[in-house]
């Protein structure tokens, strides 16, 4: 297909730029693209080497392409391209290289495709096609752009489209001369169809005329003598006549004529109805509601004032004429003047009002022409209010509402200025991620208007231990983030945050005291880019909650490891649950007066294929922050209610509750569905839970249980008289069984005042109607002070440890044989 046809298909260019990139790259490199490759596409292509980022020289061209820049090709290279000699950006033409050094610029920048279009005049005619930049990348040099000609070549006659681009007449005429030499006619070379408009004419018949056959009044007298006049003087004319149109209607015109040797061209357009649109302009100007002025384009001074303009700044008539533009602008220190700018873009202003008052205005500018000077007019709009509404909106896009504090976003685009910083001093900086210990509790306990007034609270302190240079962000909850660009410690630093934060705020009236763990990364040493910096420096955030919380830590490569070790057990944990890896085990629980079996609980057990059993203390938690717990819940609550509906003796089944699980309001639904379909009696149900349950939004966990009691299930507290709050709970919700805390059990023997904890405990559960459930008894020791002290049941490791679902079914029929002897006895 000839060049003046088409170009390369760009669609299909562009998907072999796109294939030929590997795994990572972005840029595909020169060898895989062009070396071989190219096909028919060659022929349209140039290879550009480019230098800084700009064009350098063309290295190659195919023959399409050597035509579009009007040269000769050479022989063809061993590779399919062209042998032609390198060429320099200098020796292409203006036409050429700006377009070509636009397109490169634009690959190089984007690194990926980029087009523009190139224009090119010759002999009055326009050729015009678009060029497609691909950067390809080759091995220790810098960049390369594949340049092709791509799509459809247009061509137009430059002369005709200007022609046609006006309503204005336009003459095109060669000069007639008489025998002596003297101009006497004109004759029409070209016209456009304003002329025949103007002229009352059709165009063919304007054609290779006489002027004065088509156009008599263009050619009596004094228009005829000032044509004439301009081929004689070689000078540009500009005046103006009137006379009657083709169809009879009076027109004046105003006619422009300029000549190159005896050719003459003609412009004219009617502007008989000028002084109406002059009118029809004034009008607009003094009666528009927005404010609007004349000034003189050399002197800045107001020609013109319109009423709205008068209103809007207060001054009068008489004292906008004394007046220059400048004098309505405030001095700025670095901002010029608008005066410095007529008729550029348009940007918000500074103005200000008679009484002083200050308003962000944009002004609109046109220069024209004002009684034979240059003028300039220009349309005011206030944008105060809105400037005003967009600074708002831009602070609120990058700041927290709640404590104004820079939010996640700019914290990261000012981390970002920071390593620039860093790269170009040597300084180094701090990443310090901090997160409140016990503000859930706040929240839970006082409500969020108390945790709002807590946060608000805690960036005070937060603030009052840094400098001025430091940034403090909010990233969301309760986590906040510093960066500190100085030289600190990190230790002294984070003890002073510390130490700040732990001092109780009076909150609503109320003593509060919260906590703060801090995760610390270094810049340069633990990341160079803003992602790295804030990950690692998270990792140490969870190291610090990992040692005891309120404390500090700085990343480290073993803290790193040790999360990933950590989230490697939770997908492990996934996969065990997905396939069948958990089991549950059954600790019996006896009458402590008589022995007998009253039930068991049940007990979740992990057995990891390489690390063996792992503590329910390492991998329930872990449940819980990720919410497995509640699938993982429900399955025990379903598997052992199924088993305890098969055991032949009516014996109970306790399960443990997450406080997790209460989040899902339709927790007595599930109780109620699992009941159902395993047939197990809700009596013989007993669901544990732990203080935290009634911590954690208390209402609607309490109308929860409240729910599952009226189910016929048994409700017991875990752990109790370790919370600071247990007596309250007991009065918040007529619980079925207190269980008396390992930790108070285990210290019968050795400490008296644990001693006197558990009978306490007993007594009150005697005294509310409340069973009592000592658990973790080890020894005979502890479980005769506890009969002794009158609970009423006994679960631990003395009694049986917890066991797999096969030995819990043998366990049960012994029961059952020895319940058969007692009752033959």
């Amino acid at each position: 297909m000839p060049i003046e046809s088409a170009g390369a298909n760009s669609a299909a260019l562009i998907e072999r730029w796109q294939a030929a990139r590997r795994l990572g790259e972005d840029i595909p490199s020169y060898d895989v693209v062009v070396l071989g490759n190219l096909g028919r596409h060659a022929d349209h292509a140039a290879l550009i080497a480019t230098q800084a980022g700009q064009p350098r020289a063309i290295l190659w061209s195919g023959t399409r392409f050597l035509a579009w820049l009007h040269r000769d090709s050479g022989s063809p290279r061993a590779d399919g391209a062209p042998a032609m000699e390198r060429l320099d950006m200098a020796g292409l033409s203006e036409d050429v290289r700006q377009p070509l050094h636009e397109v490169v610029e634009r690959a190089l920048a984007l690194r990926g495709p980029a087009g523009t279009r190139c224009d090119r005049v010759s002999d009055g005619i326009v050729t015009s096609i678009a060029f497609l930049g691909l950067p390809l990348t080759r091995q220790d040099d810098e960049p390369l752009v594949l340049l092709s000609l791509v799509g459809t070549q247009s061509r137009y006659d430059l002369v005709k489209a200007m022609f046609g681009a006006t309503d204005q007449g336009m003459l095109a005429l060669s000069t007639i001369r008489a025998g002596n030499g003297r101009v006497s006619d004109f004759k029409v070379v070209a016209a456009n169809e304003g002329a025949a408009r103007l002229l009352g004419c059709a165009m063919s018949d304007l054609q290779w005329q006489r002027l004065t056959r088509v156009s008599a009044p263009l050619t009596q007298g004094e228009v005829l003598d000032r044509l004439i006049g301009v081929i004689a003087s070689e000078r540009r004319d500009v005046f103006e006549v009137s006379l009657a149109g083709g169809d009879g209607r009076p027109m004046h015109l105003k006619i422009e004529a300029g000549c190159i040797g005896d050719l003459l061209a003609l412009t004219f357009v009617d502007v008989g109805d000028l002084k109406a649109r002059e009118a029809s302009a004034r009008l607009l100007f003094e009666n528009n509601p927005l404010p609007m002025w004349l000034i003189d384009r050399d002197t800045h001074r107001f020609l013109a004032v319109n009423d709205a303009a008068l209103t809007h700044y207060g001054h009068s008539l008489e004292r906008f004429y004394g007046m220059t533009l400048a004098d309505l602008e405030p001095v700025v220190p670095g901002v010029p003047p608008a005066t410095d700018e007529l008729d550029g873009p348009a940007a918000p202003r500074p103005h200000l009002r008679v009484d002083g008052s200050r308003i962000e205005v944009m002004l609109f500018d046109r220069v024209l022409e004002f009684h034979g000077r240059a003028a300039v007019l220009t349309a005011v709009i206030d944008v105060t209010e809105r400037r005003r509404a967009e600074a708002r909106i831009a602070h609120m896009a990058h700041h927290d509402a709640l404590t104004d504090l820079p939010n996640r976003v700019l914290f990261r685009a000012r981390l970002g200025e920071a390593i620039l910083r860093q790269r170009q001093t040597g300084t180094e900086a701090l990443v310090l991620f901090l997160d409140l210990d016990h503000f859930k509790t706040v929240n839970d306990t006082l409500g969020h208007s108390a945790g709002d007034e807590l946060l608000r609270g805690v960036t005070e302190r937060l603030a009052g231990c840094l400098e001025d240079a430091d940034l403090i962000a909010r990233m969301g909850g309760d986590e906040f983030a510093i960066l500190a660009e100085r030289d600190v410690s990190a230790s002294l630093l984070s003890a002073r945050l510390i130490e700040a934060v732990s001092r109780p705020f009076a909150i609503q009236g109320q003593e509060v005291r919260v906590g703060v763990s801090i995760g610390v990364a270094r810049l340069p040493q633990d990341g160079t880019d803003p992602d790295r910096l804030l990950r690692n420096a998270d990792l140490a955030l969870y190291g610090a909650k990992g040692a005891g919380r309120n404390t500090h830590c700085c990343f480290t490569l073993e803290i790193e490891a040790e999360i990933q070790a950590r989230r490697a057990l939770e997908q492990d944990l996934r996969a065990a649950f997905a396939t069948g890896g958990l089991e549950i085990y059954y600790q019996p629980v006896l009458l402590a007066a008589s022995g007998r079996l009253t039930g068991f609980e049940a007990l979740l057990r992990w057995r990891h294929p390489d690390r063996g059993f792992i503590s329910p203390a390492e991998f329930v938690p872990m449940a819980e922050e990720t919410g497995l717990i509640v699938p993982i819940g429900e399955w025990v609550l379903r598997t052992a209610c199924a088993e305890a509906a098969t055991w032949p003796l009516p014996l109970r089944v306790a399960v443990n509750l997450s406080p997790v699980q209460f989040r899902n309001r339709g927790l007595a639904g599930t109780v109620k569905r699992v009941l159902a379909e395993t047939g197990l009696a809700p009596d013989r149900l007993e669901l544990e839970i732990t203080e935290t349950v009634l911590l954690a939004e208390n209402a609607a966990n309490l109308a929860a249980l409240h729910q599952l009691r009226a189910l016929g299930a048994r409700i017991a507290m875990d752990d109790f008289g370790t919370g600071y709050s247990s007596l309250g709970y007991l009065r918040s919700f007529p619980f079925d069984r207190i269980k008396i805390d390992r930790s108070f059990v285990s210290e019968m023997e050795t400490h008296p005042e644990a001693a006197a904890i558990v009978r306490a405990i007993v007594d009150l559960g005697a005294s509310l109607g409340i069973l009592t459930t000592a658990e973790g008894i080890e020894t005979e020791g502890q479980f005769q002070r506890l009969r002794a002290a009158g609970c009423d049941e006994v679960q631990g490791f003395l009694f049986g440890r917890p066991m797999p679902v096969e030995r819990t079914r043998r366990r049960i029929a012994d029961e059952a044989g020895e319940a058969l002897l007692r009752h033959a006895v």
